[in-house]
C-alpha cells in the first residue's frame, strides 16, 4: 500500500531566531519624527468672577459707605457694538449720537480663526461671503476693541485704584467677542511697546449667557 506524501516526507525541526533589526531601525526613525510633528498647545487662563449671591446674613447687615462711589465700569456687547457706562452715565457714541459708545467697523479680517463661517457678530455678517481658506482676509463689520482700550486706558488713568470691569452681552452674541472684549480690557500697549495692566478683574453680568 503506498503511503500517503505527507507520510513519505521527512520534517526536521530547527531553531529559529527572529530578525528584529529592521523593526527596531523602523521604531527609531518613528519616534524623532512623532516628537517633530506633535504640536504643543499653549493653554491660557482668565480670572473671571461669577455675579455673587449675597447670604441672608450679609442682606441684614447694613453697608459700609465707601469713600467714594464705586466706578462700576461696565461694557455692554450688542450687535451693534460696545457700549461703557460707568456710575450710572453712559459714554455716548461718536458726535454724541445716541447709539453704541463704539459702533462697528468695516475692516479686513485674517480668516484663520474663522474658516467656514464668519467674524462675529455673525448676525451682521451673513450678508456677506464666509471665511473658506485659512489664508484668505476679507472685509467684515468687526466690533473696535482698539478704541475700547484706548478709552479704558483713560479710565484706568482716572481711576488708578479700579481693576473691576463688568462685561454684559446679548444672548446671541458669540463667543469670541466676549473673549476679545477682555482681552482689550486687561491690557494695553503704550507707545513703547510696552504693556500695562487695565481692569483685570472680570466680573460676568447676571443677564450674559
Amino acid at each position: 500500500m503506498a503511503r500517503r506524501p505527507s507520510e513519505r516526507r521527512n520534517f526536521k525541526e530547527e531553531d529559529m531566531e527572529l530578525n528584529l533589526t529592521p523593526m527596531m531601525n523602523l521604531i527609531s526613525i518613528l519616534i524623532p519624527v512623532l516628537l517633530l510633528s506633535s504640536v504643543f498647545v499653549e493653554i491660557a487662563v482668565l480670572n473671571v468672577t461669577a455675579p455673587a449671591i449675597g447670604s441672608a446674613a450679609a442682606a441684614d447687615k447694613p453697608p459700609e459707605k465707601p469713600d467714594r462711589p464705586p466706578l462700576n465700569l461696565t461694557v455692554t456687547i450688542t450687535d451693534q457694538g460696545y457700549t461703557v457706562a460707568a456710575s450710572g452715565a453712559v459714554l455716548p457714541g461718536p458726535g454724541g449720537e445716541k447709539g453704541p459708545t463704539f459702533p462697528l467697523k468695516q475692516s479686513t479680517v485674517a480668516c484663520q480663526r474663522y474658516v467656514g463661517t464668519w467674524p462675529p457678530p455673525r448676525a451682521r455678517n451673513r450678508e456677506l461671503p464666509k471665511c473658506e481658506r485659512s489664508e484668505q482676509s476679507l472685509q467684515f463689520w468687526i466690533y473696535d476693541n482698539e478704541a475700547l482700550t484706548k478709552k479704558l486706558a483713560e479710565i484706568k488713568e482716572a481711576f488708578p485704584d479700579e481693576n473691576r470691569i463688568i462685561l454684559a452681552a446679548e444672548p446671541a452674541i458669540q463667543y469670541e467677542a466676549i473673549t476679545d472684549a477682555m482681552d482689550a480690557s486687561r491690557e494695553a500697549k503704550d507707545p513703547g511697546g510696552d504693556k500695562r495692566a487695565l481692569f483685570e478683574e472680570v466680573v460676568l453680568s447676571p443677564g450674559l449667557s
